[in-house]
């Protein structure tokens, strides 16, 4: 039936995107001053409840304040975190989700709970899976600054709640990637504020949550909260607002309402008008599909093509990953376009040097085409929105729009130049205050040589960008191991700029390193937001674990190593953590660019030893270029959860002179350098295995052995590569 291919093909999650190699052959322009490839994420608090209409009736209903039995495992009512999406036709839960709100029942009344015996398929950009349609029910939503408690569960206060009572969700498979969404057929009954102003980020189940405040009005009254821009919005499609659901009739009249065929569906969507310009081509009012799932702006192929972009033949700027409904797709090729215009009365909203994915997206109020592009949230980001997507009846009444705040953020400008300062000192700041979480925090080099400012206590920011000047004047940002940085949205490091880590947190959405940038030090970087990771993207810049340290790096999100990109390492010795720094990803990794290694000053390995410089969950790609010490023979293993480099010739074990035989001789010298690389403790336990037990491995190698150390001096080091 048309409504199950509406839901095949208008649930998409193009707002967890993971970031692939950079593909791009030019330089990056920097893109802080511009717009984010994320944009924000608009997670609410959901709870369920038991009201439903018993009887034949298919519609749902507005309802303010929660009445009934909330749904919760034990009789404690449940709430989750939920991804407000106007771009999904239905509101779906998790299996986990599922269990914790006890769906399954019992309730008084409802024996059986509320889980129906129906499923249906749900599809989107990336594939399909099967969901289990929900009995009618009572769904309610508030925006997260309503939160009563955080910590180990969300909590809520039902009285406060916005909901639809008599409405069908769907349940999502346990191997689905995707949060819970609140769907177009909840959003369609209410006109929603989302306010960037009050920036709401707390930690819930180990996870770093950032969402903006959000309500949900009355349709119609968008334009009684002071924003008086109004981009007029079209609600296109066979019913964009009248959501429904599917009675089942395969018992017969009696309760048909039970284990609904379809949830509660809209057919249609939302649409802005948008005109764009990119290298001397141009488009005018262009309608393009609103997606408050999306974090970032898409264009068809068609669309591309009319901006002088064509897929088939261009290289990509840059390219990611989406992961939907149907798991992670393959690289979506990404440009940067000169400008984008959101037109709208009161001053139409333009951006410029904005970054766009390019695929075609059905159109779900024209199943069978393609959207000409869809508004991710990143045009917004930095703005309060209101989405009033009320009908118009006419006679000179309010019709459907989005009303568009002027930036409700604030530069706060790096204006010492000091070769060293404190971050959290104000006066090292425009304005005499340091960056809180409206406040982008513009750390560019200032004046003088090498600059850095030092963050050695909590600090917080809306966004931070970090830049220099050339390599004789670059910019860094340091954070001790007493410092923490909590970022709203990204951390942008880009030309010349620099963040070293000294065993401190950074808390953002997303980190990306570019042209001629540096990522280096150990400690932690937490990013994404609530269930949605995000991720480290090194673009064009250089990633050193560990450099000036001996501890992991540690990403909680994904990790990508683009193909203009560099990943180093300087090795002490075989041990992770005390010889050599490590980077530990809690999530997959995507390989590209170059893997550089270097001893340190009077290392060499011993045959055999073995270097895991990541681990991390799943992995993608394989890198360009192997950029190793040409004095050793390699092998690179990518593993399935780690990357091994391990040196097939060196010294032989207990030999650390290096003079081809394990002696007294080499005591000697271990005495006289100890503590320098080669020369530590374990060096002394391998030659005293070796040398105690009586030198048959001390022997000068057989000539095969020197034809192959002469055969790695001549060609630099040979190299094998394996994949596990």
């Amino acid at each position: 039936m048309w409504e199950m291919e509406l839901l095949r093909t208008r649930l998409r999650f193009v707002c967890c995107a993971l970031a692939a190699a950079t593909v791009g052959g030019g330089a990056v322009a920097a893109r802080a001053t511009g717009v984010p490839i994320d944009g924000f994420l608009p997670f609410v608090g959901i709870g369920l409840t038991d009201e439903f209409v018993d009887d034949i009736d298919f519609f749902p209903y507005p309802a303010f304040g929660t009445s009934g039995t909330q749904l919760g495992a034990g009789g404690t009512p449940f709430y989750d975190v939920a991804l407000l999406d106007t771009g999904a036709a239905a509101s779906l839960i998790t299996t986990a989700a599922d269990a914790n709100f006890n769906i399954a029942g019992p309730y008084p009344g409802e024996s059986d709970g509320f889980r129906g015996t129906e499923f249906i398929t749900i599809g989107g950009a990336t594939g399909f899976l099967q969901a289990r349609i929900s009995d009618p029910l009572g769904l309610y939503a508030n925006g997260l600054q309503a939160r009563t408690s955080a910590g180990s569960e969300l909590s809520m206060n039902g009285a406060n709640l916005s909901g639809q009572t008599n409405t069908s969700i769907a349940t999502l498979p346990v191997e689905s990637d995707l949060p819970n969404i609140l769907g177009l057929p909840f959003a369609s009954q209410y006109a929603t504020r989302i306010r960037n102003s009050l920036p709401q980020i707390f930690e819930l189940n180990g996870k770093t949550v950032r969402a903006p405040a959000i309500d949900f009005l009355e349709l119609g009254t968008g334009s009684q909260h002071g924003i008086t821009r109004k981009a007029p919005m079209s609600l296109l499609g066979d019913a964009p607002s009248n959501p429904f659901y599917f009675l089942n009739f395969n018992g017969g009249l009696n309760d048909a309402w039970e284990n609904p065929s379809q949830p509660t569906v809209v057919a249609g969507g939302h649409f802005l008008n948008i005109n764009a310009a990119n290298d001397g081509s141009s488009i005018s009012g262009s309608q393009f599909f609103f997606d408050t799932g999306a974090s970032v702006t898409v264009l068809s192929e068609l669309t591309a093509l009319q901006l002088g972009v064509d897929v088939g033949v261009d290289e990509p700027d840059f390219s990611l990953q989406i992961i939907g409904s149907g798991g992670i797709s393959e690289e979506v090729p990404g440009f940067y376009i000169d400008s984008f215009t959101v037109l709208a009365t009161g001053g139409s909203v333009t951006v410029s040097n904005v970054p766009v994915l390019v695929f075609d997206v059905t159109n779900p109020a024209s199943p069978g085409n393609v959207v000409p592009g869809i508004v991710g949230t990143n045009v917004f980001a930095g703005r309060d929105i209101i989405i009033d997507p009320i009908p118009s009846l006419g006679g000179g009444g309010v019709s459907a729009g989005v009303y568009i705040s002027d930036p409700v953020t604030t530069d706060r400008n790096w204006t010492t130049a000091a070769a060293s300062a404190a971050w959290h000192t104000g006066g090292n700041w425009s304005g005499g205050a340091t960056p809180n979480l409206t406040g982008i925090a513009n750390v560019r080099h200032v004046g003088g040589g090498h600059q850095e400012a030092v963050l050695s206590t909590a600090a917080e920011a809306y966004e931070v960008n970090i830049s220099g000047v050339d390599p004789a004047q670059r910019m860094t940002v340091r954070v001790t191991a007493a410092g923490s940085l909590t970022v709203y949205s990204g951390i942008n490091v880009e030309q010349y700029g620099g963040l070293e880590i000294e065993g401190g947190v950074l808390d953002a959405q997303y980190v990306e390193v570019g042209e001629n940038a540096t990522l280096t030090g150990a400690g932690t970087i937490r990013t994404g937001s609530g269930p949605i990771d995000g991720q480290v993207e090194n673009i064009r810049g250089t990633v050193a674990p560990g450099d000036g340290s001996t501890t992991p790096l540690e990403i909680v999100g994904r990790y990508s190593n683009g193909e203009n990109a560099t990943l180093q390492y300087t090795l002490e010795g075989p041990h992770a953590g005390t010889e050599y720094g490590q980077l530990s990803i809690d999530g997959p990794a995507a390989w590209g660019g170059t893997l550089q290694v270097d001893f340190a000053t009077g290392y060499k390995p011993y045959i055999g030893d073995e270097f895991t410089l990541a681990v991390y969950e799943s992995f993608g790609g394989d890198f360009d270029l192997l950029d190793l010490p040409g004095e050793v023979s390699w092998d690179l293993s990518l593993e399935a959860n780690a990357l091994v480099l391990t040196a097939l010739t060196g010294k032989l074990p207990g030999d650390i002179d290096d003079n081809g035989s394990v002696d007294a001789a080499d005591l000697a010298s271990w005495r006289a350098g100890y503590g320098d690389p080669g020369k530590r403790s374990y060096d002394f336990l391998l030659w005293q295995r070796e040398y105690a037990g009586g030198g048959a491995l001390g022997a000068v190698p057989e000539p095969a052995s020197l034809v192959l150390a002469g055969l790695a001096a001549m060609f630099g080091g040979a190299i094998t590569r394996r994949r596990r």
